[in-house]
């Protein structure tokens, strides 16, 4: 029988040999062994190696073995400022997630944070800790550093601004390109560390020295990869997009909805809109209509701008700028709902009856004209009866009264029947930064949340579950936003809280289902201990993410749930648009699950990456507030506990800050991680998570965005629960911590000395 030159060896034959060897094999080995014919030989290379990029191999210097193979794991690094790290390993598919590998300074082969690497387990604490060596980096995360200028003498090199990569970069003879000493620069690497020598580079670009709010926001986008400017090619195929006009003929398959009272509710300084929102009257009940821009219609897959917005994945907001995920023209002109603009829309009708139950969903591609362009405050002084702030927008807001309040009716029974199916109701306050004509921080003030903040929100997660019921229904992969319920190790320890408090601890299974945890907030409403309670529920959930197939959205309720609502600043929004475009259209083919997974992976990282960027932007801004304000005393809460301080956030100003465990100098604090506490060890003096503390401002550190506080009052003596038994966890705490600082005797010491000076001479 003749072989297929192109066939290559499944997966599974491939993992099955691979384990029988027990060890790490080269290529040509495997080739040899499972007789791959010279023409597949490229193909099984790159199997291989996506085999390794989703976990279920590891690749060892150019070997391939399997996870857990001789304790050998692949992963990513994550470095730390004084030099040593954590390997976390990939998930194997169909496994649990494996815990962390601490590695020690000397044994990181120059692994910088965010690295691949391969990693070997050396040794297992009796409390389950692992620690290990890397093995070898396999893919390098940064071509490029941002950080600061540093020259002495002819010497000069950059210290990154990241405090995770503690590696200098050395700069070469006319490699500096005109930046000057103490600049945020942009340097390129052009050698990476090795144990014998430093990194070595040469500069880009330069930003601007630090503590310049124009020239930190610069520095902030290029640490984290986003670029504000658009490539021409982008800009060029932007020029050849016009919105519709008055008398544009009507393509087939779309709707005039030109006559619909159909209205946008944005902030007052809103940068683009992209929904509308309209309701009629229907029998026994009402019919919800949110209008989405279109933006499917003008970004076509592959072409410039759709790859510029992929490798964006979203809008990122900074306090002081916005940067677009698609070219301006397009965001604020072509596809807008301006105010008595047509434009296209991918419009949901959702009808609702008078109870506030769906009972039926149409969509539809159409072309509306907003009446008018509201904003939240003006929408919310008509709600409220209240004073239209804006002048320009009293005669418009009034004009729409009835539609609001019967807009704002239906929101409130949508409410009710959300918190009714398990949705958790958060109304945390955020942050907002107040900034002046040059970009200085003139406070941080709570982001106002009005009765029409209430309404839109609503309205717009009714029409993404309503999307996402519509494109699960259909099968096939499309994109889903997901929020898995919290692991069991987190409610356990939330309920081992409760129960020292005194308080009612659910099952588990209980608090594992939507709706289980606001029973907990509910049963704390209004008691000393609320706080406390909702930060440490707070802490226990995970993070939500994009997946290609539905799934619980935890914090929701929603059995499936998806993004539908913002295809202008999140490519996920224009991946659901793209779906739903093919299947109102007949096509009945389904996507491919692995590339869909692929990019929800892509975008979820995109979306972190924004939000990392957009917090370490704000907290420079508070810092840069605080700097004046040393000496000062505030009251506050414990936002967080650590082994080496607690966190407070200060009230009404929002300000995060840190009290080192050092500074609390009145007796020995054990920081007990169970109950998210810090404990003293003599006094019996607590302070946890929730509790009121006033605090000085100690100093400010820019470039880090630190705030060091000074506790001067807080914490309680009167222990909740079994206070011996907190005691003796501090002291089994501070025992274990003074095992592991244990000094080597004296006798030791002069020993060793002794050897040393023996072999000098």
């Amino acid at each position: 029988m003749k072989r297929n030159p192109d066939s290559i060896p499944d997966e599974k034959k491939i993992l099955r040999l691979i384990a029988e060897e027990d060890r790490p094999m080269a290529v040509r080995e495997l080739v040899r062994l499972l007789d791959v014919p010279s023409a597949a030989r490229p193909a099984l290379r790159k199997r291989l190696r996506a085999m390794a990029e989703e976990g279920a191999l590891v690749r060892v210097r150019g070997r391939y073995s399997t996870p857990g193979s001789l304790s050998i794991y692949q992963g990513t690094f994550r470095g730390h400022r004084l030099g040593f790290g954590f390997v976390v390993p990939n998930q194997a598919p169909g496994e649990g997630k494996p815990l962390d590998i601490m590695i020690k300074k000397t044994r990181t082969r120059d692994a910088m944070d965010g690295d691949t690497v391969s990693a070997r387990v050396e040794k297992v604490q009796p409390d389950g800790r692992r620690e290990g060596s890397v093995l070898d980096v396999i893919e390098r995360a940064h071509e490029t550093l941002v950080g600061r200028l540093c020259v002495e003498g002819r010497s000069a090199w950059v210290e990154p601004q990241e405090e995770r990569i503690p590696h200098l970069v050395v700069l070469g003879a006319g490699s500096r390109e005109g930046a000057r000493r103490g600049e945020w620069v942009e340097v390129e690497i052009s050698r990476y560390p090795t144990h014998r020598e430093p990194a070595r580079g040469r500069i880009l670009r330069s930003f601007g020295y630090p503590e310049d709010p124009a020239a930190e926001g610069r520095m902030v986008l290029a640490k984290h990869g986003i670029r504000e400017d658009f490539p021409k090619k982008v800009l060029d195929e932007e020029k050849s997009i016009s919105p519709p006009g008055e008398d544009t003929p009507f393509p087939e398959g779309v709707e005039d909805l030109r006559d619909l009272c159909a209205f946008t509710v944005d902030p007052f300084d809103a940068r683009d809109r992209d929904d509308a929102v309209s309701i009629e009257k229907i029998k026994n009940g009402r019919r919800l209509g949110v209008h989405i821009a279109d933006v499917g219609h003008y970004v076509k897959p592959g072409g410039a701008i759709d790859k510029e917005a992929r490798d964006r994945g979203t809008s990122v907001y900074l306090p002081d700028r916005a940067v677009p995920m698609l070219p301006p023209r397009l965001t604020g002109e072509v596809c807008s709902l301006r105010e008595g603009a047509v434009r296209r829309t991918l419009s949901v009708f959702i009808d609702f009856d008078r109870y506030g139950n769906q009972s039926g969903m149409r969509l539809t591609f159409a072309r509306i004209r907003s009446r008018a362009s509201l904003t939240y405050r003006g929408a919310a002084a008509v709600l409220e009866d209240g004073e239209i702030p804006e002048e320009n927008e009293v005669e418009s807001a009034r004009a729409l009264e009835a539609p609001l309040r019967q807009l704002s009716a239906l929101a409130d029974k949508l409410h009710v029947e959300r918190m009714r199916r398990g949705s958790l109701d958060f109304d945390l306050p955020e942050a907002q930064v107040l900034l002046d004509k040059e970009g200085m921080p003139t406070g941080i003030a709570r982001a106002p949340r009005t009765s029409a903040h209430r309404l839109i929100e609503e309205c717009m997660l009714a029409a993404n579950r309503a999307v996402a019921e519509f494109l699960a229904d259909a099968g096939g992969a499309s994109v889903f936003r997901v929020h898995e319920s919290p692991s069991e190790d987190n409610l356990q320890g939330l309920r081992a809280i409760l129960s020292k408090l005194g308080l009612k601890a659910p099952r588990l299974e209980e608090l594992k289902r939507p709706g289980g945890l606001q029973e907990v907030f509910d049963a704390v409403e209004g008691s000393d201990v609320e706080r406390y309670v909702n930060l440490a529920a707070l802490r226990s959930m995970k993070l939500a993410r994009y997946e290609a197939a539905p799934a619980l959205h935890f914090g929701l309720g929603f059995e499936r749930y998806t993004h539908f609502t913002s295809p202008i600043r999140r490519y996920a929004d224009l991946c659901v648009h793209r779906r739903l475009q093919k299947l109102m259209r007949g096509d009945k083919r389904k996507p491919q699950a692995k590339p869909l997974a692929a990019l929800c992976g892509d975008i979820s990282e995109r979306d972190r990456t924004a939000e990392a960027a957009s917090r370490e932007m704000a907290d420079f801004m508070k810092a840069l507030f605080m700097r004046d304000k040393v000496g000062e005393r505030f009251r506050g809460h414990v936002s967080g506990v650590a082994n080496f301080g607690i966190f407070v956030e200060l009230e009404d100003i929002f300000v995060e800050g840190m009290v080192p465990l050092e500074f609390m100098t009145d007796d020995y604090y054990a920081y007990i991680p169970e109950e998210h506490a810090v404990l003293g060890r003599r006094s019996g003096r607590r302070f946890r998570l929730g509790d009121p503390v006033t605090v000085r401002v100690e100093s400010v550190e820019l470039a880090s965005r630190r705030v060091t506080f000074q506790l001067m009052a807080g914490g309680t003596r009167e222990l909740v629960g079994d206070a011996a038994q907190s005691r003796r966890a501090a002291i089994s705490t501070e025992r274990r911590r003074s095992e592991k600082k244990a000094p080597v005797s004296r006798r030791k010491k002069r020993g060793k000395a002794a050897i040393k000076r023996g072999r000098r001479r």
